[in-house]
C-alpha cells in the first residue's frame, strides 16, 4: 500500500508539472488525469496556475481553460480580468470576448479603468462587439478622458452601437 500511495504521490507530481506545459493540449489532458485521480475539477487545478505569478504559465492555463469551456471556465475567466499583470488582464479580455456571452459586459465595465491603457483600449475595443444600449453611458465618459487611443477605441465602440444619440456626442 505504501508502494502505490507513492507511485500515486509521483503520478500527482508529474502531473502538477505538465499543468505548466508550454502546450495547452498537454495542460488540459493533466487537468484532465488529475481530475480522475483526485475527483477534484480539472478546471480548479488550472485556475490556480491561471493565478500564478508565473505570466507565461498563467496564460496557458488561461487558454486551457477556455479550451474547456463550461461554466466553471468562465468564472475562471472573469477572475482573470482583476490578474497581476496586464498581459494576463488582456489574455482574459480576447478569451472572454470569444465566448460571445453577453454576461461579459458587465465584466469588462466593472474593469473598464484598467491601469494599463492597452488592456482599457482593448475592453473598450471589445464593448464595441456588443450592442447594448446601457453602453452609450459607459462609453461617452471615454470621450473626455484618457490618451488618443482610448478616445479612438471609445469611438469607434459608440460607433458601432448603432444609437443615434452617440451622433451627438460624436
Amino acid at each position: 500500500a505504501a508502494m502505490e500511495e507513492e507511485t500515486l504521490m509521483r503520478i500527482r507530481l508529474a502531473l502538477t508539472l505538465a499543468l505548466r506545459d508550454p502546450a495547452t493540449g498537454v495542460q488540459v489532458q493533466a487537468a484532465r488525469a488529475l481530475e480522475r485521480i483526485e475527483g477534484v475539477s480539472a478546471l480548479q487545478h488550472l485556475a490556480v496556475t491561471a493565478d500564478s505569478p508565473d505570466t507565461a504559465g498563467a496564460l496557458r492555463s488561461l487558454y486551457a481553460v477556455a479550451d474547456i469551456g463550461a461554466e466553471e471556465a468562465f468564472a475562471i475567466l472573469c477572475n482573470a480580468l482583476k490578474g497581476s499583470t496586464p498581459e494576463v488582464r488582456a489574455t482574459a479580455v480576447k478569451l472572454l470576448a470569444r465566448t460571445k456571452d453577453p454576461r461579459v459586459v458587465n465584466h469588462f465595465i466593472e474593469v473598464l479603468e484598467d491601469p494599463n491603457p492597452d488592456v482599457k483600449v482593448l475592453i473598450l475595443e471589445v464593448l464595441g462587439d456588443f450592442r447594448e444600449p446601457r453602453l452609450l453611458e459607459v462609453l461617452l465618459p471615454q470621450l473626455q478622458q484618457g490618451s488618443g487611443p482610448i478616445r479612438e477605441a471609445a469611438i469607434t465602440a459608440l460607433g458601432n452601437l448603432g444609437d443615434l444619440r452617440a451622433v451627438d456626442a460624436l
